[in-house]
């Protein structure tokens, strides 16, 4: 039986995947990149074995190097956009080792997960999308406001998301980006929502447990304060054509796939993450093991008894969250109510304490 190796940043992401496992009591290998120093997520009491990197190019080097161990292929799971493009762009060094999370063809990786393709083939599929502007070919046909995005999250930061209103910012943010960045039609927004899943056999069964709903996150991002629970009827029909994205893009592994619901109550999609999603840990406290399933899936085992309909649960990312108090966008009397109707948080746990202090410790430092 291979070993089970998580790959990603220091961040809550991957600290979600490593419990998901840890409390199943599954053994796994962890690979962080960032600081060699500070990780907090390896003090995890599930982390037995750890190596960390500065850079994600070095991740996917020791897998090409490593020596595997038992029979089966060793079983990757990612939890950052650069780690499922990497594994993928060395598919044929590593496919006879490996069960990698991605695309049946792996040559396409960088075009199935660029923003702007992923809208073509959701528009495909039935989905619907706001409006999408070139840059800078299309720079005059933009319509104001708009939000702007870097093809690909792998190569592109939080700071190429921004809602510009005029002709003038446009220009400015252009003449700053380093990375290739489109437009896109503002949508003013009733409700986010996300579902969080899991794809297997290339797409040929795809496991959707429930939605998150984004109460409140920080600009440039959906890790937020969330609720979490079963599909509402009115996105079933999304749901389906969802499936289909997966299929038509043939993609195996986990992932999340993000809409927005305007005051007319129509829903727009707006992208995939073809990874293990920041807000996982929620599906995992909701009562669906998402880690677990793709483990199980790949090792040939049974897995249909861990799908089921989640719990309502209410989620925050403590750290993220009260950042808003801080900025004074929120008052310390609200974020302490919402922190006292919470369910669970990112970081803290009372199973597993250490990570919580430490990211705090790491801090101060």
């Amino acid at each position: 039986m291979g070993v089970i190796i998580i790959g990603g940043g220091n961040h809550h992401n991957i600290l979600g995947v490593i419990r998901a496992l840890g409390e199943r009591r599954i053994d796994f290998e962890l690979i962080t990149f960032g600081s060699v120093n500070k990780h907090y997520v390896s003090s995890s009491k599930y982390v037995s074995n750890h190596i960390a990197f500065e850079d994600p190019s070095e991740v996917v080097k020791y897998l090409i190097g490593k020596s595997c161990v038992g029979d089966g292929k060793d079983i990757l799971i990612s939890c950052a956009d650069v780690i499922t493009e990497l594994l993928n762009m060395h598919y044929p060094l590593l496919s006879d080792r490996y069960i990698i999370p991605g695309f049946k063809n792996h040559l396409l990786v960088q075009d199935l997960m660029d923003k702007s393709n992923m809208i073509g083939i959701a528009n495909k599929c039935g989905l619907a999308s706001p409006a999408i502007w070139s840059l800078p070919m299309d720079s005059e046909l933009v319509k104001y406001p708009c939000i702007t995005k870097s093809h690909l999250s792998s190569h592109g930061g939080k700071d190429s998301i921004l809602i510009l209103q005029s002709p003038r910012q446009l220009q400015e943010f252009m003449e700053s980006q380093p990375c290739s960045v489109f437009a896109q039609e503002y949508i003013q927004k009733k409700e986010e929502i996300q579902f969080i899943g899991l794809s297997l056999n290339g797409g040929d069964e795809v496991v959707i447990p429930g939605m998150t709903k984004i109460i409140r996150s920080q600009p440039n991002t959906n890790t937020g304060f969330l609720a979490y629970g079963p599909i509402e009827p009115f996105y079933e029909k999304i749901i389906s054509k969802a499936k289909t994205f997966f299929k038509e893009c043939e993609y195996s592994g986990l992932f999340s796939i993000e809409f927005i619901r305007d005051y007319n109550d129509n829903v727009y999609f707006l992208e995939v993450n073809f990874r293990n999603d920041g807000n996982a840990w929620c599906v995992t406290k909701a009562g669906v093991n998402l880690p677990l399933i793709w483990v199980k899936a790949c090792r040939g085992e049974s897995y249909k008894d861990e799908i089921r309909e989640p719990r309502h649960i209410v989620m925050m990312p403590e750290f993220q969250d009260f950042k808003l108090v801080l900025q004074r966008k929120i008052s310390l009397l609200e974020w302490m109510n919402d922190w006292l109707s919470t369910d669970y948080f990112m970081e803290y746990d009372k199973r597993d304490k250490k990570p919580f202090f430490k990211y705090i410790i790491d801090r101060i430092r």
